[in-house]
């Protein structure tokens, strides 16, 4: 309750980039900033370093089931979602297991953000910085607009296939 009321206290005094900077911490800058949006299909569970074979792409160690192309505005789309505060819960912490089918991708330069997304009904998202040094995990609200523009992109491409 306390959090809530500090994010709505610090949108009426600062506007709402403060509650986004909030809830995505360091990440929203290189979100923000990013000029290359990757969009994959990946397996629920990392894979250990050990496991990892040399034919396979991993992403932040999950293993690539595929690679799903992005147009500019489809990456637009992608990243206006991934920075929208209210695609997250900052609130409540669902009690279910991470089970991740998507990464995004977020380069600029050498840097990158990795958010891995556990789809609903347990919505989740993992954002790992490319070194790992940092990691964030987000509860997403049930009519999140990040799913929303991940499926869309999922399904045109379904139907061009």
């Amino acid at each position: 309750m306390l959090k809530l009321f500090m994010c709505l206290l610090s949108v009426v005094l600062l506007g709402n980039k403060s509650c986004n900077s909030g809830a995505l911490g360091d990440f929203v800058n290189l979100l923000k900033t990013s000029d290359k949006v990757e969009l994959f299909v990946v397996e629920a569970f990392p894979t250990a370093a050990q496991e990892q074979t040399l034919d396979a792409t991993y992403v932040a160690d999950y293993k690539v089931s595929e690679f799903i192309p992005t147009d500019p505005a489809e990456a637009t789309a992608l990243t206006f979602a991934a920075v929208d505060v209210k695609n997250f819960d900052l609130i409540n912490v669902k009690n279910c297991p991470f089970m991740a089918k998507y990464a995004l991708r977020f380069s600029k330069g050498k840097d990158r953000v990795t958010m891995v997304i556990s789809p609903a009904a347990c919505g989740k998202a993992r954002m790992i910085f490319a070194s790992g040094a940092k990691e964030k995990n987000l509860e997403l609200t049930p009519e999140n607009s990040l799913e929303a523009a991940i499926q869309k992109i999922v399904s045109k491409q379904a139907i061009v296939k």
